[in-house]
């Protein structure tokens, strides 16, 4: 009913798993990485777990779509199985026949299958979805079917896709040798807001109405609240907003309509005021507030005055803290009173050990984006060192989120650095004795050297000699998250963001046709070459990871 007051092409908010519709964020981004490495290196058992809605069984199907002609497939939905329904089954989504009904009959007929392909450089997948359905017995069968593998690898991978349960029921001590043999896990977590709100625009975008409607912050909030990040339960509640939002002919999505359908869901409790304790008065509440923050204090003071040993502790949580609040952004500048870029000056030797100073570099640098990634530096290391990137990467995400900006992480090498024309963050080995890492803001890649930013420093040069012996691959790239949408473009789609898309991969030397603003096979054939060119899946879609890459080697989109 409300398709065309949207002037939308489809609903977006179908709860059937369409892969058009697939929104990766981060972790799905992740988790698809993991189930297509697991797969290509023949890693044997797969397992991917994840709550209730949140995007499994979508994952699933486009993984499907993902898998070359090298793959075959079998997919097993329905997980309440015997041992033997189980083997039939995989046998019939292959494509077997077995003339006797008997366990041996059909691991004999799978056996032989499977070394036909692996003999053909092809390549078996298993895939089953719901498996904390299944029952010990059947899991115990799965496992006995890794024995079938030769000197160079498993014949056979098997994916597990299952609820939390799955993870309960694998750590069972008479499940520990399955358990033991899969080699590459990911777990799916809720949404965050401001991935609930990327998923929302990017199903709307994909549906045809990426501007036709408007969300009231507080509604965001509201949404994320009641939906707790669940894809499944962001979809019913949409649905239920549009079509509210459509009865009361408003194109723009209020709290009042969100609450409004929250309640005609019938389930209005996660959006209810909380309920005062009789007798507690705002005035005794913060009186009580009061009270308990000024004793906690005293205590510290206390602690720090008794106890001087962990007076070192308390300053160094401190410290960064108060230098992250009192570095504000640059304030806007018009472009006839812009003024120079950052002054390149020699580091101190105690700091980054580079060479000399070095002339002011050709094209005049984004000030205030130095300045912001220089704040994210400062916020995620927080005092802290890194000993492991996934801590390190974590930290960084959070504290780009902060101050307004969506990152992505790649592992790359210094050709592809060379190509960046926009400043973005990297990790470096200092001492490539131990472990630990810290964060440059990365400027430009010369022949000669690396130029990088610090305050108050200014933009420095490190020799290339020198950073190639530090750096070890990870870059950090960022967008505005009021640019970065979450939306992917992909065949199909039309106007003025695929018409930029367009010029900047004509401008790359990808796109050859006329700009159409239409995605058709030209421009897919030009996003496959730029995305094989710069070691990304080559899946044709440009998301998170090939959207920034083109911001930074080709210009804004």
């Amino acid at each position: 009913m409300y398709v065309s007051f949207f002037n939308l092409r489809e609903q977006p908010f179908n709860l059937t798993p369409d892969p058009r519709f697939l929104f990766l964020s981060p972790q799905h981004e992740e988790a698809l990485s993991h189930l297509l490495y697991g797969i290509y290196e023949r890693k044997g058992f797969i397992a991917i777990t994840g709550e209730v809605g949140t995007g499994k069984t979508l994952l699933c199907r486009t993984l499907l779509e993902r898998l070359d002609r090298s793959v075959s497939t079998a997919l097993i939905f329905n997980s309440y199985l015997t041992d033997l329904e189980l083997l039939e089954a995989i046998l019939s989504d292959f494509g077997l026949t077995c003339a006797e009904a008997t366990r041996k009959a059909y691991i004999d007929t799978l056996n032989q299958y499977l070394l036909d392909e692996f003999t053909a450089g092809r390549n078996a997948v298993v895939i089953i979805d719901e498996t904390q359905n299944m029952e010990l017995a059947v899991l115990e069968q799965l496992r006995m079917l890794s024995n079938l593998e030769t000197d160079d690898g498993k014949l056979l991978q098997v994916v597990l896709i299952g609820q939390p349960e799955l993870r309960d029921k694998l750590a069972l001590r008479e499940m520990r040798q399955l358990d033991q043999r899969i080699a590459v896990r990911y777990h799916l977590h809720a949404l965050t807001l401001q991935e609930t709100r990327q998923y929302v625009l990017h199903r709307l975008s994909v549906a045809g109405g990426a501007n036709a409607i408007t969300f009231h912050s507080r509604a965001w909030s509201l949404m994320h609240r009641y939906c707790g990040g669940v894809p499944r339960r962001i979809n019913v509640l949409c649905d239920r907003i549009l079509m509210t939002a459509y009865v009361q002919g408003s194109r723009t999505i209020t709290a009042s309509i969100v609450k409004r359908s929250i309640r005609d869901l019938g389930d209005s409790q996660h959006v209810a005021p909380r309920h005062r304790r009789a007798g507690a008065t705002p005035w005794g509440r913060r009186l009580a507030y009061g009270s308990l923050a000024a004793v906690l204090v005293a205590g510290l003071a206390g602690s720090v005055f008794f106890w001087p040993s962990i007076k070192p502790y308390v300053e160094r949580l401190k410290l960064p803290r108060m230098f992250a609040l009192t570095r504000l952004p640059a304030p806007p500048v018009s472009p006839s009173s812009a003024p120079a870029s950052p002054s390149p000056r020699t580091p101190t030797p105690d700091s980054l050990r580079t060479a000399p100073s070095i002339p002011e570099p050709q094209s005049q640098m984004n000030t205030q984006l130095l300045q912001t990634l220089w704040r994210v530096k400062t916020r995620a290391e927080g005092g802290v060192t890194f000993s492991r990137r996934s801590r390190q990467a974590f930290r960084v995400s959070r504290a780009a989120q902060e101050m307004g900006l969506a990152i992505t992480r790649f592992d790359t090498g210094m050709q592809q650095l060379q190509r960046l024309s926009r400043p973005c963050l990297i990790a470096v080995s200092l001492d490539p004795s131990t472990p630990q890492t810290t964060l440059w803001v990365f400027v430009q890649a010369q022949d000669d050297g690396i130029l990088i930013y610090q305050e108050p420093e200014g933009i420095t040069r490190i020799s290339r000699r020198l950073f190639e012996q530090q750096w070890y691959g990870t870059v950090y790239l960022t967008l505005e998250a009021s640019r970065y949408l979450g939306t992917m473009l992909t065949k199909g789609m039309q106007g003025e963001p695929i018409e930029k898309l367009q010029h900047v991969l004509q401008g790359l030397g990808y796109f050859q046709g006329p700009i159409s603003g239409y995605f058709e096979l030209q421009t897919l054939k030009a996003v496959k070459a730029f995305q094989r060119d710069h070691q990304l899946d080559v899946d044709g879609h440009v998301g998170p990871q090939t959207l920034m890459l083109l911001q930074h080697v080709g210009g804004p989109l």
